[in-house]
């Protein structure tokens, strides 16, 4: 009965806690995150994980979007936001808007929009680093 009880509360605690991911509140270069007719583009979307555990601004900072140097758009946990890359190279880069607590810490990956959809997921590491990788 105890166990099954635990089971229950368990269940009921994630489920309260769980969040679809959603849309960016802040979005900061709106040009980017519209297609341009008439040219050849890359649809990228950067989601943010939702975390219980990791850095140490857990959910009160929002992570910094940049792409070759301008900023995008700022992401809370369980956010994404999906931008227009002109085909060809760029630097994709998360960090942390809290210049304080961010200690110079980000992550920094060169892509390469080729046409085909992509999609990067962002996070913080246990000791505060910032990781993030292609899902598709």
């Amino acid at each position: 009965m105890f166990k099954t009880l635990m089971l229950v509360s368990g269940a009921i605690l994630l489920t309260a806690c769980a969040r679809p991911y959603g849309p960016a509140e802040t979005i900061i270069n709106k040009q980017i995150v519209e297609p341009k007719p008439n040219t050849p583009q890359t649809k990228v979307t950067v989601t943010r994980n939702m975390q219980f555990i990791g850095g140490g601004s857990g959910g009160m900072c929002r992570f910094l979007v940049q792409i070759d140097g301008k900023d995008i758009a700022k992401l809370r946990q369980n956010q994404f936001v999906t931008a227009f890359l002109d085909n060809g190279t760029h630097l994709l880069r998360v960090s942390n808007e809290c210049d304080v607590a961010s200690m110079g810490m980000r992550k920094s990956l060169e892509i390469v929009a080729d046409g085909g959809e992509q999609e990067y997921i962002a996070e913080n590491g246990f000791w505060g680093q910032y990781r993030m990788w292609r899902v598709k």
